[in-house]
């Protein structure tokens, strides 16, 4: 061999360990990026879900605080009312009272009048003295003008003492009423300082209600500005995390006109793309078929190779055990990826060649951020997530 073939077949070695190790060194690298970026979602997913709990109690909180400030406030106005009530009535028991006592007053007046009249006529009779049957009789032209006379007196003072003995009657009456209504105006002044005093019980329970609103409506708030954050901090992970799916070059072409369905035994599709709870569901839900979902096995959507796979953390960055899958790049020039997340055991590694509708990647399960068993199943074409359904994948397609 010549010194010269010698020399490239060493160089042609050289350059292939050369090779060989930055690959190396890029896989590592991304690989070592991609587990930071998981850890980090998954830290952020915690923390999120942690806020979505303590938002949920807050505005539970907030909503009972404003029941129970709406159930004294209506009990404020019932008291108002009834204090109103109570107002008008003592003020028309006043007005009887204030009646009967001027209905006093007037026959007071008119037996004193009465009195007096009388007494005027006796010290007129006395200033003459006393007058006697005899005197009379000699005063008088004749026995009639005397019996006149007689009976005239006698019918006055009959008179006198009938006007007074009915003034001082009506006077009873009156005053009788008098002590009735006295007695209803101090039960009535004694009901409403009972519902002034409530009234200002409750007050002080609508004031401390009131703020207990008002603090809990700030915690909310807080809480809300806190998620708006970590959103924001998440969304920019997501983007970290496609742009590392679109620096990973793509290996194969991607020539299936449907991909299969990636759980065979589960047709059914519980949740579909697109917004969700105020957020973007960038996939569909495999579940709620005849069959339960947990445990059932994940084939691989079409032929490709797995390009990551997490099956040690349970979180999972909110994806639990998941893996994601390159099948090539498509007519159009753009990478084909699928991601299989919620797993209950992932059998999926890195770099390994799978066949659609054959290998098993996975089993459905209900880790990371689920409300119950189920396969989240994404297409991503360049790293972004579209539509999976009547495109890639159909329930009653392979």
């Amino acid at each position: 061999m010549s010194k010269k073939r010698r020399f490239y077949r060493i160089l042609a070695v050289m350059m292939a360990v050369i090779l060989l190790v930055t690959g190396s060194a890029v896989w590592t690298a991304s690989a070592a990026t991609k587990a930071e970026l998981d850890q980090k979602l998954e830290v952020l997913k915690k923390q999120e879900s942690q806020l979505k709990n303590q938002l949920a109690d807050a505005k539970d909180d907030l909503n009972a605080s404003q029941q129970r400030k709406n159930l004294i406030d209506s009990q404020i106005a019932n008291a108002k009312q009834q204090i109103e009530l109570l107002d008008s009535q003592v003020a028309s028991v006043e007005a009887q009272i204030a009646k009967a006592e001027s209905d006093i007053a007037d026959k007071k007046a008119a037996i004193a009048d009465t009195r007096e009249k009388l007494g005027a006529r006796m010290r007129a009779i006395a200033k003459r003295g006393n007058v006697s049957t005899m005197q009379m009789l000699l005063d008088t032209e004749n026995y009639t003008d005397y019996l006149l006379k007689s009976k005239a007196m006698k019918l006055i003072a009959e008179q006198d003492q009938a006007t007074i003995d009915a003034y001082e009657a009506e006077m009873v009456k009156i005053s009788a009423e008098q002590d009735v209504l006295e007695e209803k105006k101090a039960e009535l002044e004694s009901t409403r300082a009972a519902s002034t005093a409530k009234k200002k019980e409750l007050d002080t329970l609508y004031a401390a209600a009131q703020s207990e609103v008002r603090k809990l409506q700030s915690t909310v708030s807080g809480y809300n500005s806190q998620l708006a954050a970590k959103k924001k901090e998440m969304e920019a992970t997501e983007r970290e995390i496609t742009k590392l799916i679109q620096s990973t070059a793509s290996t194969g072409k991607y020539n299936a006109k449907m991909m299969y369905w990636p759980v065979p035994t589960v047709r059914a599709v519980s949740s579909v793309f697109g917004s969700r709870w105020g957020t973007m569901h960038r996939g569909i839900d495999v579940a709620n078929g005849s069959v339960p979902i947990y445990g059932q096995n994940i084939v691989a959507a079409a032929d490709g190779v797995v390009i990551y796979a997490n099956s040690t953390s349970t979180w999972g960055g909110g994806f639990g055990y998941y893996c994601i899958v390159d099948h090539g790049v498509d007519s159009q020039g753009r990478g084909v990826t699928t991601l299989y997340a919620h797993c209950s055991k992932m059998f999926a590694r890195v770099g390994q060649k799978v066949v659609g509708g054959k290998t098993v990647l996975a089993q459905a399960g209900s880790t990371g951020n689920v409300t119950g068993p189920h396969l989240h199943f994404e297409v991503r074409l360049n790293g972004l997530s579209v539509n999976p359904l009547g495109t890639y994948v159909s329930p009653n397609v392979n």
